[in-house]
């Protein structure tokens, strides 16, 4: 994604250089460097609108990459960020940081050692690797960045065939893990210092308490309410102009019934589909903006060839493929409104439900087991067969996550899978890919509310209750419009039985998946198998390293037993895994015209 690169002295400039020409996908794009000097290098690249600020102090430069909400002089609270990061006050700085609403990369390089650290926020909103390549780490928004300068040192990054398995049954790697070994993500809520390659954590979530559960349903929505009218507000002041994601589910509804309250220009956009698919969707997007008399557009996306393709050679295999539908999306957007921030129904799914397991869990295996059979995409034996990893030991990585999570009660870290997993490790991901185009963000991710949120008790986000009261306290019109999943609004006796029916089939996902492939609701919005799979498994040759020609060719061909959703998560590992660091860039012409772009930040 656009952002900071960090790099020493390995690497010479022109090595460098090459890496960011490397990620500067559109003619937009332009890199820029902070620091240059003989030991090493802090740049970044993106287009104009992109969020990134340069502080040149007397002891520190500092680098803000994204934004800090609601935060009056930026440059006071990242300077205080620097003091405490330098000074070692960790306690302070975990105070800083869950204190901080924002979505944000901070860079602080001392002036007299060149010491360099990393501090995220505390759901690590904009994802961000590191590795170590010789006895050098590299920092970087840009997964192809690292895999580019490693090239250049001539380590060419294996798979890592525990992520390729994870990323099959669940769609996400776990942890810090990436697709590729030795490389890792940067933890949510932590700082890095670069020099010794040590992560300290500044903020951990902990989900098996509820302090909110003596208050009522409608005191805890009305506190919901104007923390979450908070988050919109101080989201909204950051650009004069709004374009929210509207859909025909609830997050999105919450959203822009939250920004009607906050100062600036709204609009709604939604994403049809060329076939029609999603026509009810859409419908119910438009009859939402117009409750809220809110400008609405419609756009046509469809996951074209070309946005698949530049999707990969952004994000390297850590969005699924079908993800480019909505490239296609956001680039049509930010044509239209590139000055506008960009804002979703992300973390609604999160905050405001209730996660816990549906059923009882009384033993870790029981767990585990809940998790995997409540998130496969691919069954454990069904990964086995396709990649080179032992069915017990893609059970224990998942075991050993939720071992590490801080909860004491079994609840708590089927919480803490959803949010921290799921949420971080696939969603943020996916949001983060319309930000190659546009600065995206959303306030249920917002700190304050967040935790207030998930300090509400389950019984009252059961079948609802708290999120039917939460939208009536935002906007009573939004509930008399169908939830397009249910097609009955949430206040209505249809809704409640339909809802009844799908929380039991819940609990037998194998009845789930025929009920809903009977209905033609099992794909999640996904077209028609792509061909695409099949072009890129013509060869075995070119994949059969790492993974297994029989399975691949059955999940190919199989005439409908697996879902288009499979066949996209398994083409965007062969494809990850084929693609070569020295491939040709989709736009190369445009790139390869960028080297008098490059500049020197003053």
């Amino acid at each position: 994604m656009p952002g900071i690169t960090v790099a020493d002295d390995q690497f010479d400039r022109e090595a460098v250089d090459d890496a960011l020409r490397s990620v500067c996908f559109t003619d937009r794009y332009d890199s820029h460097y902070v620091i240059d000097g003989d030991d090493g290098v802090v740049a970044y690249s993106g287009y104009d609108e992109y969020p990134i600020e340069v502080f040149e102090l007397e002891e520190y430069t500092i680098v803000l990459e994204g934004h800090l909400y609601g935060t009056e002089t930026v440059e006071e609270a990242v300077t205080e960020a620097a003091t405490l990061v330098a000074e070692e006050r960790n306690d302070e700085l975990s105070e800083w940081v869950g204190e901080r609403d924002g979505d944000f990369l901070l860079l602080v390089v001392d002036q007299d050692d060149g010491t360099t650290w990393a501090v995220n926020d505390a759901f690590g909103r904009l994802p961000t690797y590191r590795a170590t390549i010789g006895e050098t780490t590299i920092l970087t928004r840009e997964l192809k960045v690292v895999r580019e300068l490693a090239q250049q040192a001539g380590d060419g990054l294996e798979p890592d065939s525990l992520a390729l398995g994870q990323m099959l049954l669940f769609g996400y790697p776990l942890g810090t893990r990436t697709l590729f070994e030795d490389v890792e993500q940067l933890p949510p809520g932590s700082v890095l210092e670069l020099e010794s390659n040590t992560v300290d954590s500044t903020h951990e979530f902990q989900f098996d308490a509820h302090a909110n559960e003596h208050r009522s349903v409608e005191e805890n929505a009305r506190r919901l309410r104007d923390r979450f009218v908070e988050a919109c507000q101080n989201r909204a002041s950051v650009t004069g102009e709004t374009v929210v994601s509207l859909s025909g589910g609830l997050d999105s509804r919450a959203v822009i019934a939250g920004y009607t309250h906050a100062e600036g220009d709204l609009l709604a956009a939604t994403s049809a589909r060329p076939n029609g698919s999603n026509a009810a969707e859409v419908d119910v997007a438009r009859q939402v903006a117009n409750a809220l008399d809110v400008p609405w557009q419609s756009y046509v996306a469809d996951r074209t060839d070309r946005h698949r393709e530049l999707l990969l050679e952004m994000s390297q295999g850590m969005n699924n493929l079908g993800m480019s539908l909505g490239l296609n999306f956001a680039e049509q957007v930010a044509t239209d409104h590139p000055n506008a921030t960009f804002v979703t129904g992300d973390g609604g799914d999160k905050a405001i439900p209730d996660l816990t397991p549906s059923k009882d869990v009384d033993s870790m295996d029981e767990l585990v087991e809940l998790v995997i059979d409540g998130q496969q995409v691919f069954s454990l034996e069904e990964v086995a067969d396709i990649v080179d990893v032992e069915l017990a030991r893609l059970v224990s990585s998942v075991k050993n996550r939720l071992l590490s999570y801080p909860e004491s009660t079994l609840e708590g870290r089927y919480v803490h899978f959803l949010v921290r997993e799921r949420g971080i490790n696939w969603l943020n991901h996916g949001e983060d890919r319309t930000r190659y185009y546009t600065w995206s963000t959303t306030p249920f991710y917002a700190l304050a509310f967040f935790a207030e949120a998930m300090a509400c008790p389950p019984a009252q986000k059961d079948g609802t209750k708290l999120y039917q009261e939460f939208l009536a306290q935002l906007s009573p019109a939004t509930l008399e419009i169908d939830y397009v999943d249910f097609g009955a609004p949430i206040d209505s006796l249809t809704y409640r039985v339909k809802r009844f029916g799908y929380e039991w089939l819940s609990e037998h996902p194998g009845l789930k998946d025929r009920v809903f492939g009977l209905l033609g609701q099992g794909e999640g919005g996904a077209d028609s198998p792509p061909m695409a799979l099949a072009e890129a498994t013509s060869d075995p040759s070119d994949f059969q390293e790492h993974f297994s020609s029989e399975a691949v060719q059955r999940v190919t061909w199989s005439s409908g037993q697996y879902t288009a959703t499979q066949q996209y998560f398994l083409l965007t590992l062969i494809a990850a895994v084929q693609q070569s660091d020295d491939s040709s860039r989709p736009n190369s012409e445009s790139a390869d015209g960028k080297t008098d772009r490059l500049s020197v930040s003053q």
